[in-house]
């Protein structure tokens, strides 16, 4: 059994209009919602053994404020170039290529991408979007992270910040 964590990033700040997309750090709703989330995902008991993430600020904040929380060496971020900007094909790709000796990955992105991977994996849920520091835990019959495919995912538990209670399907 494979389990894969969708972690979208924590909301962003838009107060400097001429900063790069990629340099927006997490504004002050993010810097609360993350390590919420990331404790609401303890108490679930899930420990991602690998952290993909992408390499923009405020995916990288997110990432950390959830090691931080779930007690995970901060050398077990992985910082994957190919997460900014690209689509559920690619990300994918990039899951198939774990090792087969982890069995928990935690990947940390941005939509529209996130919210694609999730709905082609998952044929049993359909999100129009995945909102900030939404968490999505998927698994999958599987012994080998490259044999995953699209539509071969269930979903475990969907969990956000304004969500009183997360949904839980396992």
């Amino acid at each position: 059994m494979k389990t894969l964590i969708l972690v979208r990033h924590a909301k962003s700040s838009w107060n400097d209009p001429a900063q790069r997309d990629i340099d927006r750090p997490l504004n002050e709703r993010g810097q609360h919602d993350a390590p919420m989330m990331a404790d609401r995902m303890a108490e679930r008991g899930t420990n991602p053994q690998l952290v993909l993430c992408s390499p923009a600020l405020r995916t990288v904040s997110t990432a950390e404020v959830f090691a931080s929380r779930l007690h995970m060496p901060r050398e077990l971020i992985q910082l994957e170039r190919q997460i900014y900007l690209t689509g559920p094909v690619h990300l994918l790709h990039l899951v198939r290529q774990q090792e087969s000796t982890i069995d928990c990955v935690m990947l940390v992105g941005h939509n529209p991408a996130l919210t694609d991977l999730l709905n082609e994996l998952c044929t049993s849920v359909r999100l129009d979007n995945m909102p900030t520091c939404c968490v999505a835990e998927l698994t999958f019959a599987a012994d080998d992270w490259a044999t995953i495919d699209f539509g071969q995912a269930s979903l475990k538990v969907l969990d956000y910040p304004k969500l009183d209670k997360p949904r839980n399907d396992a």
